[in-house]
């Protein structure tokens, strides 16, 4: 299931984005509307969304203001800004917006947004399986969060699991390297999509685990993210 929000004044508008979205997720998505900010500020302090379509020129509280609030508590939703400004298409930079469509040419610009969204999305639905010391599991790569060395044995800590797993971590470097993790110190490796920040010493997870990061990773662990980011942001 995908869930989007649409965030939009115009109701005709609104329902052409929602329908053609359920074009691309004919069985597989729930679409809400809003029809100004502060009602899908207030809704997303308790639902969870995986794409929010912004209209620029909201009434009120504008969509350039809602990205920017929504950016300080959520680094990775997908925003996507659609306006008949199109000379603010810069602004879009500002919050690691994942495209910006233009009224003008709605339907094209529209359809390659769908098409975008629903190749990440299904990137982030692929399965992977793992030998453990009593046999084989299988877990969606999305879902993972880290792997940690403990002792001499690698633990792969999910959403819902924490499992043993048989191997070495640099095994799992090379395994996972391409899969969006992170290697961020000799005993962790770490999905890019859970790091909420890179400090100093530490990199946080949006749970509020921190783990260590290792000194001189710091640079290459930024420097990956960012292109992770702005990979998937294309």
């Amino acid at each position: 299931m995908v869930k989007f929000a649409v965030c939009e004044d115009e109701q005709e508008m609104a329902d052409y984005i929602s329908d053609k979205l359920r074009e691309y997720y004919p069985e597989e998505c729930e679409i809400k509307k809003y029809g100004d900010g502060e009602s899908l500020l207030n809704v997303r302090r308790r639902e969870f969304f995986d794409a929010l379509f912004l209209d620029i020129g909201l009434p009120g509280m504008s969509g350039i203001e809602l990205a920017k609030k929504i950016r300080k508590d959520d680094p990775y939703v997908k925003i996507i800004f659609v306006t008949k400004r199109e000379e603010l298409a810069h602004m879009g930079y500002l919050f690691n917006v994942f495209r910006f469509v233009r009224k003008s040419n709605l339907n094209q610009e529209l359809c390659e947004t769908a098409d975008s969204l629903k190749e990440y999305f299904d990137s982030l639905d692929k399965y992977m399986s793992f030998n453990t010391p009593t046999g084989k599991i299988t877990r969606a790569v999305k879902d993972i969060k880290y792997f940690e060395v403990k002792g001499h044995a690698i633990t792969m800590v999910s959403v819902e699991y924490e499992d043993q797993v048989c191997g070495t971590m640099k095994m799992y470097c090379d395994i996972m390297k391409n899969k969006g993790f992170i290697q961020i110190h000799k005993s962790y490796l770490v999905n890019f999509r859970y790091i909420y920040s890179v400090e100093k010493d530490d990199v946080r997870l949006p749970c509020g685990k921190v783990l260590p990061l290792s000194r001189n990773r710091v640079d290459e662990v930024k420097n990956k993210l960012q292109d992770f980011l702005i990979h998937i942001g294309r």
